[in-house]
């Protein structure tokens, strides 16, 4: 070593370079022996040493038993009880914080605060080895219980700890390096970024523009749904909620994709639908697409990017999709399967049938009707169709169809009218209602004599 290069202290006979210089040390030798238990694998630099393997498997025990040792005293609460299982130049890199602890009292303080998360520690996968005589590390994961904002919590970190026996015979941490999990998202995370839709729309619901603005970050950017003007501060935000809080919005999510971009930043992307109260009108259903760009700022996450925007098909397109379910209607009666026609009604639907005087309610109900009607081997076409959007996730259709049926051996038609109301749920669209009357002279002789014979074929 060079004249200009100052020798390392030595502080309770640990070995520490002064600032900012390099210790260069020999590469160990390969190590002469190993052992794997569980999730701990353990080596020993025997040869090194000079000791027997015997005495080198009891002082790694004794190594893996310190992380133990360091989690009770987490559970005491005592940050002075953490603090003295580091050696008294021990270095602390911790998780969370950029600052370097170099001293007692540095270390103490960072648990003062990490302590009142309540933390409880377990290893996921540990690796000991002795590098000295008495100096050894412990790297690998753990994991832990904490509990944030009165809510438990779980976080994977990475840990390297460096442990030396001082003359007491107690082994010290002259350095602990813990960090996150480069990879890894915790789930609580996403959950955490979930809620902030239930936090805005709450805000929502007390009618204060200032508060909803309160929600978005100062530099944020709001793209509303039903305006031309890209609104980028504070007051241009709380501008248009003052307009949008007049029709008393109620949002609620209907698909939602929440990713972790940071630790710090996160987005929910997905489609909602907001009840919203128009004069005269009563309450209309609005579904929109939205996305939410959040970042967490001094512990709490605000809205940076919200952008909101209709639903880009037309509602002719939608008023099509549902005239096409009375030919998915038709089509399960042609497999003569009634628990596959029932199956099209909601779980709560109702039929109210053309010759029936009971009104159907269940699905048990339902497919009774319709094990006999389809003996009839009915085929329907619609004469006159009505349909209307009720909201984004109910419509009617309702008008005139007629049924070619087999009575007797003997083709017929008849007529009726209909009226069905269908409710998305799920995705997709099911019958809640249906009412079909009309021409009942004609239909009770058919369905008559059909009930005859099932009852004839049942004797």
């Amino acid at each position: 070593m060079q004249a200009s290069m100052r020798q390392p202290a030595s502080v309770n006979g640990v070995q520490r370079a002064a600032s900012r210089q390099v210790a260069v040390r020999p590469a160990p030798t390969r190590p002469t022996s190993s052992r794997r238990s569980g999730a701990v694998k353990v080596q020993a630099l025997f040869g090194l040493f000079g000791q027997s393997k015997a005495s080198d498997a009891e002082v790694i025990a004794e190594v893996s038993t310190q992380f133990d040792r360091w989690n009770a005293a987490l559970q005491t609460k005592d940050p002075k009880q953490v603090a003295a299982l580091y050696a008294k130049d021990g270095v602390l890199l911790p998780t969370v914080s950029n600052r370097v602890r170099t001293s007692p009292e540095e270390i103490e303080e960072y648990f003062s605060n990490f302590l009142q998360l309540h933390p409880n520690g377990k290893i996921d996968d540990s690796n000991v080895r002795l590098l000295a005589k008495d100096t050894a590390i412990n790297s690998g994961v753990y994991t832990f219980d904490l509990v944030k904002d009165g809510k438990p919590a779980k976080v994977q970190a990475r840990y390297s700890f460096t442990y030396k026996r001082l003359d007491d015979g107690q082994w010290y941490i002259v350095d602990h390096h813990s960090s996150g999990m480069p990879e890894a998202v915790v789930d609580n995370d996403l959950e955490e970024v979930a809620k902030q839709f239930d936090r805005w729309n709450a805000s929502l619901q007390t009618l204060d523009a200032a508060k909803v603005a309160a929600m978005y970050a100062p530099t944020a950017v709001l793209l509303p749904t039903v305006s031309n003007r890209v609104r980028t501060t504070s007051a241009e935000i709380q501008d248009y909620f003052v307009n949008f809080l007049l029709l008393k919005p109620f949002g609620r999510i209907d698909e939602s994709n929440v990713r972790m971009l940071a630790s710090d930043l996160a987005i929910n992307s997905g489609v909602y639908t907001f009840a919203l109260t128009k004069e005269g009108l009563g309450v209309t259903k609005v579904q929109a697409r939205y996305s939410f760009t959040y970042r967490k700022i001094d512990g709490e996450w605000f809205i940076i990017d919200h952008h909101s925007s209709a639903m880009p098909e037309t509602e002719e397109k939608k008023m099509a999709e549902v005239s096409q379910l009375f030919d998915r209607w038709n089509a399960a009666l042609q497999t003569g399967d009634p628990k596959k026609v029932a199956a099209l009604y909601a779980p709560g639907g109702v039929l109210l049938p053309t010759v029936s005087n009971k009104v159907r309610t269940t699905p048990e109900e339902i497919e009774d009707y319709f094990s006999t009607f389809l003996t009839l081997k009915p085929n329907g076409k619609i004469d006159d169709a009505n349909v209307r959007l009720l909201d984004a996730e109910t419509a009617i259709n309702s008008g005139v169809y007629t049924f070619a049926l087999v009575v007797e051996g003997e083709p017929t038609t008849v007529q009726a009218r209909y009226s069905f109301t269908y409710k998305k749920i799920n995705k997709e669209w099911l019958i809640v209602d249906h009412h079909s009357s009309g021409m009942p002279e004609k239909v009770e002789q058919a369905v008559a004599k059909a009930e005859a014979a099932k009852k004839a074929v049942a004797v």
